[in-house]
């Protein structure tokens, strides 16, 4: 007696839908329980910024940039002029400006406008439409 005896076979195909649906869930979850700006933050984080740091003049330049944009806004508290930082190497050793606390270097975070609270400061000068300065 002789029987044909076939086990389950998966096609590569099958495969390969299947972890792209697996990876595709696991984005969503982190989506909904992490939030969209957490790990977009994250994400850009690792992408845009290193420890190599950028030039203060293309600092300045993006700065001037987001001027311009925060100056259409009703709110300019929460444009990229008042929100976004640069590490910056200002000496030119490849490496961005830090400070040592303990072994950790803590990266120094400049930002474009004039006395930011939260950092160095680029001092870019913006003033709203009504030519009013706009202070973050």
């Amino acid at each position: 007696m002789k029987l044909n005896k076939r086990g389950a076979e998966l096609s590569i195909n099958v495969i390969i839908i299947a972890i792209l649906v697996i990876l595709v869930l696991v984005i969503v979850a982190a989506f909904f329980t992490g939030g969209s700006s957490k790990l977009f933050g994250t994400v850009r984080e690792i992408f845009t910024k290193s420890t190599a740091g950028t030039d203060r003049g293309l600092a300045e330049q993006f700065c001037q940039q987001y001027c311009d944009q925060a100056q259409d806004l009703q709110n300019p508290r929460n444009s990229a002029y008042c929100n976004t930082f640069f590490k910056i190497d200002a000496n030119g050793d490849g490496e961005a400006d830090f400070t040592l606390e303990g072994d950790t270097r803590v990266y120094k975070k400049y930002y474009c406008s004039p006395g930011s609270p939260f950092g160095e400061s680029l001092s870019i000068g913006c003033n709203d439409k009504q030519g009013q300065q706009i202070i973050c």
